[in-house]
């Protein structure tokens, strides 16, 4: 089986197959949990520790286990992680935060990248490229989860966690489940607007470097 490149499977987890805004996967604590940059951050220290260690030690499980087995494990291994990933939490942003976080923390423990993307895409890559392939799903989901809690923290509280910014703005809604769903859904469409613009622009840059006959047309493609 040939292996994708390393660069293609990084831009997969950032861009194309982005866990928020390109899939909506794991939309839950980004929409109702990231409020603002602080409560953003603990979700994306959480997701990062829990899922990139569960990634790397479930990757060691044996394959002749049984489907349902591995799952059961992937979860209970996840769980496990859980504990000094919120204690690494607490100690990085306090914990004020994480109570204001809530049950968006635990929540991370059962997530796609862990249950789905290691039987489905992991287990047929080499352990460093793996690691690599993980690392760039981690990355699109804190992206995304620090960019909307950066927002909603302007524009409602004119402040980016303790320094504070005038814009003469006061939208309250925004910190609200309707208008995380609001903003998310705008930030959705931007990435796909830009993704796709991106890939029109690849193809025709592949059509333009494709040889010119002697008719000076392009050779058809086979059927």
């Amino acid at each position: 089986m040939n292996i994708p490149k390393t660069k293609a499977r990084l831009t997969d987890g950032l861009v194309r197959q982005n866990i928020v805004l390109m899939s909506g996967l794991l939309i839950g604590p980004v929409i109702a949990g990231a409020t603002d940059f602080e409560s953003a951050a603990a979700i994306s220290v959480v997701f990062s520790l829990v899922t990139f260690f569960s990634v790397a030690v479930c990757r060691l499980l044996p394959r002749r286990m049984v489907y349902t087995v591995r799952i059961i494990a992937y979860a209970l291994i996840a769980s496990a992680l859980y504990i000094p990933a919120i204690l690494a939490c607490q100690f990085l942003l306090g914990e004020e935060v994480i109570v204001r976080a809530g049950i968006y923390l635990p929540i991370l423990v059962i997530n796609h990248v862990i249950l789905s993307k290691t039987e489905t895409r992991f287990f047929h890559l080499s352990y460093f490229q793996m690691l690599l392939d993980a690392l760039g799903y981690i990355a699109g989901f804190v992206i995304v989860c620090l960019l909307t809690g950066i927002i909603r923290d302007i524009l409602v509280n004119s402040a980016i966690g303790s320094l504070s910014i005038e814009t003469g703005l006061s939208l309250p809604a925004l910190e609200t489940t309707f208008g995380g769903f609001i903003l998310v859904g705008v930030l959705a469409g931007i990435c796909r607007a830009i993704y796709n613009k991106l890939t029109m622009n690849n193809e025709q840059l592949a059509i333009n470097k494709e040889p010119v006959g002697d008719d000076g047309n392009r050779p058809a493609e086979e059927t």
